[in-house]
């Protein structure tokens, strides 16, 4: 049995393997699974994603007999009774929806101490081993990584920064992105500008040392403070009508006064022109508000967009069934391009069915990334790629 050294706290692998090593003559009724975040692509990996999946499963399964553990690699590994099967099996898709869908056999493996008692300890030693190499490794080879030295945001920073938000113009994080449509070899045609603020130089600028992120739902409140300094910005500095945009909004703002004063400031032409884009996360975490959103948001004549979409999440949101008159889908080296040739096809078929006029490509880039989107039957795309396309054709 390893032992660390006294000084030192016994790590999530050391306990996993003590328990697992501790019912070696306790096997009868006993199950345990491993779900494999390690392997995820690498969106799926960010602390924010993997605070959530931790967050989730726990609640997901605290009324289990039994102990998580929460891998130094992201893995979940949770040992507990096998009369708490279906319970589990629950918790386990509950954390696929999160993630896309993955194949079960790739997302998780199933232990049943009776029969595979010793495939368990195996798996424990080695990750354990694993760990270990790991931590030598750094200490012989120490490495800087941005990441790690940055701090996850706490209430009190949140309520601080909403304080100065709410007294500074926020001009000078504003950005604007184009969406264009890009039809093989011809040049981008602009559609609209999607106006956000640079969370990154917010970061920067005001919280140096702060990894806005890292709670998700503190970077959430965040975020509807910063919707409602964007809504001043623009009623503030006036709309042009001419010009199509978006906005990304949370839910609440959609539903608050904030937004109402916005909405009277909008001319009856531009309502036509301006997109509201929400996230899927918010989306379906209060299905009956987004609802009332939706119906809320194509009343006054906007258009109402699903956004964080990717290539895995695609194939479960029906569009047309949801009520969304656009769609986004996300762009990364490790998911698009290394797409089984079954999967494009079902994604070409979807995004054909959807619509080529109803789906946007975004965080596109290189030219890679706006060749695969068109083999996939896409036309609308958006990211720093395009933004280099549109320069260039300016500058010619």
């Amino acid at each position: 049995m390893f032992k660390p050294p006294l000084n030192r706290q016994p790590t999530q692998e050391i306990l996993l393997l003590d328990l697992v090593e501790r019912l070696g003559r306790l096997r009868t009724g006993r199950v345990a699974v491993r779900l494999h975040l390690s392997t995820l692509p690498a969106t799926f990996r960010r602390a924010p994603y993997l605070n959530v999946a931790q967050t989730t499963f726990a609640a997901s399964v605290r009324h289990c007999e039994g102990q998580l553990f929460a891998l130094g690699n992201a893995d979940l590994v949770f040992v507990g009774k096998k009369s708490d099967a279906s319970l589990l099996d629950t918790a386990v898709n509950r954390l696929r929806v999160i993630f896309g869908e993955p194949e079960q056999a790739e997302f998780c493996t199933w232990y049943d101490l009776e029969t595979a008692y010793d495939a368990l300890l195996a798996l424990a030693q080695d990750l354990l081993g694993q760990a270990e190499k790991s931590r030598l490794d750094q200490e012989l080879h120490p490495s800087i990584d941005p990441n790690q030295l940055l701090t996850p945001m706490q209430p009190d920073l949140l309520v601080k920064l909403e304080q100065a938000l709410a007294k500074t113009d926020v001009t000078s994080i504003a950005r604007r992105q184009t969406v264009c449509s890009i039809i093989e070899d011809q040049p981008p045609q602009p559609l609209f500008e999607e106006y956000y603020i640079s969370i990154e130089d917010l970061q920067s600028i005001a919280t140096p040392g702060s990894d806005l992120l890292g709670d998700r739902w503190l970077f959430q409140r965040l975020t509807q403070t910063l919707d409602r300094r964007m809504m001043a910005m623009m009623a503030r500095d006036g709309i042009n009508p001419e010009r199509p945009f978006s906005l990304n909004l949370n839910i609440a703002t959609v539903l608050s006064p904030d937004f109402a004063r916005f909405e009277a400031t909008i001319t009856r032409k531009t309502q036509s022109r301006l997109v509201i884009e929400l996230d899927k996360l918010d989306v379906f975490s209060d299905m009956d508000a987004f609802l009332f959103a939706r119906d809320y948001l194509h009343e006054l004549g906007f258009r109402v967009c699903l956004d964080g979409l990717t290539h895995r999440t695609l194939p479960y949101y029906d569009r047309a069934r949801l009520g969304f008159d656009l769609i986004k889908i996300y762009w990364t080296p490790d998911s698009l391009d290394t797409m089984p040739e079954a999967m494009f096809s079902t994604i070409r078929s979807i995004v054909m069915e959807t619509g080529q006029s109803r789906t946007i490509l975004c965080r596109c880039e290189n030219e890679q990334a706006v060749a695969i989107g068109q083999d996939l039957g896409i036309v609308m795309f958006q990211g720093r790629h395009v933004d280099r396309l549109l320069t260039l054709g300016r500058a010619a």
